[in-house]
């Protein structure tokens, strides 16, 4: 069926129609035009294992994404990103990514503190830069190196610079910090837990028996 066809559905009926498609027919079809691009959500929409495996599939199998060597110019490739599930240019990833992050009950990532035994450790898949900063992995002060060797840093109202290219921030006139931000609850591997504290019990002597 063609999209201008589509279109002339009652929306009840497309609604029915979209809750059919994999998460490659609604990123297909969100692009057709502006209407599509505005009704349909791709992200929201797919089931979160077919995406999974579609962004896995796409790395992997499309030549469009493909490491490529051609002369002197070396592409390493694209790689695929879990949060938004996405393939995006190597130039959208930490090269220093972190592999960990303590998480707290609220399901927050730790990053002002160091972790206690209340928090949680949780691996992370490959994340971008620009799902980094949206979900609390990069922070103000955080400096970034891309993929591609491209020196990035975090300013404080959460907008991403080249550097040296931008040391202020045209926005709010933040500065590059002179030192990356201290990590605490992330890229921290878990430390051996200290021994738990033995309860104190007191035992009463045994009473002697008194011979009758």
């Amino acid at each position: 069926m063609r999209s201008a066809a589509l279109e002339m559905l009652p929306l009840e009926i497309q609604r029915i129609i979209f809750s059919g498609l994999d998460y490659q027919a609604l990123i297909s079809l969100s692009a057709t035009n502006r209407f599509y691009n505005q009704t349909i959500d791709p992200q929201a929409m797919a089931d979160p294992l077919d995406k999974l495996q579609f962004v896995m599939r796409a790395a992997k199998d499309f030549p469009q994404h493909r490491p490529s060597e051609k002369g002197q110019d070396y592409h390493p490739g694209n790689f695929e990103c879990y949060v938004c599930f996405r393939v995006r240019s190597p130039d959208c990833f930490d090269v220093l990514q972190a592999q960990y992050a303590y998480v707290d009950r609220l399901g927050h990532v730790v990053r002002d503190r160091e972790p206690t035994r209340l928090d949680t450790l949780v691996p992370l898949r490959r994340f971008c830069i620009e799902c980094g900063v949206r979900s609390g992995l990069h922070v103000p002060s955080d400096c970034l190196t891309t993929k591609t060797g491209r020196d990035l840093w975090v300013c404080r109202c959460w907008r991403v610079w080249p550097k040296p290219g931008v040391l202020r921030c045209p926005d709010c006139s933040g500065d590059c910090p002179l030192r990356p931000r201290k990590k605490l609850g992330v890229d921290k591997l878990p430390p051996s837990p200290p021994p738990l504290p033995q309860p104190s019990v007191s035992y009463a002597a045994a009473p002697r028996l008194s011979s009758a």
